[in-house]
């Protein structure tokens, strides 16, 4: 937005050249003028440097503007005074960056030569009054475009400040609000865990209760299982297939599911008779009997003895776990 300040100018004073015959302008710039604006533009060439490393002196950099208009007093000069004051106070007010600063001298150092140039050309006996009315209105338009892009820039700076600032606090609040999503995973977590606690725990009471109840029938059926021995079910499926451990302890549950013996079949109480009674020297279980029957071929089907053997499958089936967590059959 800046360089339109320039393109402006130039086109004030392109607008103005025209009037005059290129061999009187060739003769005035050589005998009337050529030595004025020599001079005008020498100082600005000559102190550029100068002036840019005091870019921040903005109300005298405007000054030498408003210095270089033509005195006229008409009511268009006086709005681009007004207007030229007003960017003055606008320029000392804001902070700009270094290449903003730059930018608006440079543009300021242009407008002040084409001033200087409308100002010659305005004590011309050839310039109307019209062409001058023109030239500041055009002068006017640039100032005013000057004025938003310093607004623009001050804007600008102002976010970036703002911005700058703001980055530590927002990160502060980011990381706060993710240490308390992390203690809030964590809280619930632990609430979950406390909670299947206290469930595991109901649970265990509850089978432990019902196991109780039913506890007479248990010593009474399952001593071939629950009285300490070296003696376990070998096979997924054959019930002749033992182990003899070194450890004497309680049958294991999962062995016994894994024989088959606990499903509800006359294939499954078979396998649970063969182990359980076997006295033989194949199987020959060292766990006392109870009240489980011993085993004899083909005697299942007898009603003294089939009761006895569901009896005790069901009692597995129905306290297992509450056995394993007594102690009373192995894992």
């Amino acid at each position: 937005m800046i360089f339109l300040v320039v393109g402006e100018v130039v086109f004030l004073a392109a607008t103005w050249i025209p009037d005059s015959d290129p061999s009187d302008r060739k003769r005035n710039s050589l005998s009337q003028d050529g030595q004025t604006d020599r001079d005008d533009e020498k100082p600005a060439t000559s102190n550029h440097k100068a002036e840019y490393s005091v870019a921040n002196d903005w109300e005298a950099k405007v000054g030498k503007v408003e210095q270089a208009f033509p005195g006229s007093k008409t009511p268009e000069m006086a709005r681009i005074r007004e207007r030229l004051k007003f960017l003055s106070q606008n320029l000392t007010r804001s902070e700009l960056s270094e290449d903003a600063c730059a930018k608006i001298v440079q543009s300021l150092d242009a407008l002040q030569q084409q001033a200087a140039k409308l100002s010659a050309i305005s004590k011309r006996p050839s310039i109307n009054a019209e062409g001058i009315d023109e030239a500041i209105a055009a002068s006017a338009q640039s100032l005013q475009i000057a004025e938003q892009e310093t607004t623009r820039l001050a804007r600008e700076q102002a976010e970036r400040i703002v911005r700058r600032e703001r980055e530590p606090v927002i990160r502060r609040i980011r990381l706060a609000k993710q240490d308390q999503l992390d203690q809030a995973i964590e809280l619930r977590r632990r609430i979950a865990e406390m909670q299947r606690e206290r469930e595991e725990s109901s649970a265990k009471s509850a089978r432990e209760n019902a196991l109780q109840n039913e506890m007479r029938d248990v010593e009474k059926f399952l001593q071939p299982f629950t009285a300490p021995g070296n003696l376990q079910p070998n096979s997924d499926s054959n019930p002749w297939d033992v182990e003899r451990t070194f450890d004497s302890k309680p049958v294991s549950l999962a062995r016994l599911q894994r024989l088959g013996a606990l499903e509800q079949t006359m294939e499954g109480l078979e396998r649970l008779y063969i182990f359980g009674g076997g006295k033989n020297p194949t199987v020959n279980n060292p766990r006392p009997l109870g009240s489980f029957p011993e085993y004899w071929a083909q005697k299942l089907k007898k009603p003294h003895i089939l009761q006895p053997v569901k009896r005790a499958q069901q009692l597995l089936r129905d306290h297992g776990q509450a056995l394993v967590e007594q102690q009373l059959l192995s894992p």
